[in-house]
C-alpha cells in the first residue's frame, strides 16, 4: 500500500500517475458511497469515502480492518483535512477525526507515505 496525502488541489493524482504509471485505473470516491471499487489500482479522494461511511453509520476504521487484504496493493489518495479551523458542525468534526484515524492506520502499515505539496512529493516513509 502507498498512501499519498496533501491539501486539496495539490496534484496528488498527477503525482501518483507520474510516479507509479499513467495507465493505473483510478476510482474516485464520493461522499454518498460506502465502498470503493477494489478493482482499481488507485483509490482517489478517500476522505470523501470516509464521510459517506459516517453518514451511512459505518465505522471507517472498522471498515479498513475488515477490508485490509483488499487495500494492501492499492495507492490511496486522501486530502489532509486536519489543518485550519476546527469545524463548528459536529458531523464535520467527526469526519475530520475519522479521516485522521484512517490515515494513521494506513501510514503505519503502508510501504510508503508521501505528502504532496504544490505537485512535489515528499517521502515521509
Amino acid at each position: 500500500m502507498i498512501l499519498i496525502f496533501g491539501g486539496a488541489y495539490q496534484g496528488k493524482l498527477a503525482y501518483a500517475q507520474q510516479a507509479y504509471g499513467p495507465g493505473q485505473t483510478v476510482f474516485v470516491c464520493e461522499d454518498d458511497m460506502a465502498e470503493p471499487d477494489f478493482n482499481s489500482a488507485i483509490l482517489s479522494s478517500y476522505h470523501l469515502l470516509v464521510l459517506g461511511q459516517l453518514r451511512k453509520g459505518i465505522d471507517p476504521c472498522a471498515y479498513i480492518e475488515a477490508h485490509w487484504n483488499q487495500l494492501q496493493e492499492k495507492i490511496i489518495l486522501c486530502d489532509d483535512i486536519s489543518c485550519g479551523v476546527v469545524p463548528m458542525d459536529a458531523e464535520m468534526r467527526r469526519w475530520r477525526e475519522a479521516v485522521g484515524r484512517c490515515m494513521g492506520m494506513f501510514s503505519r502499515q503502508a510501504e510508503s507515505v508521501i505528502r504532496v505539496f504544490c505537485g512535489i512529493g515528499m517521502r515521509l516513509k
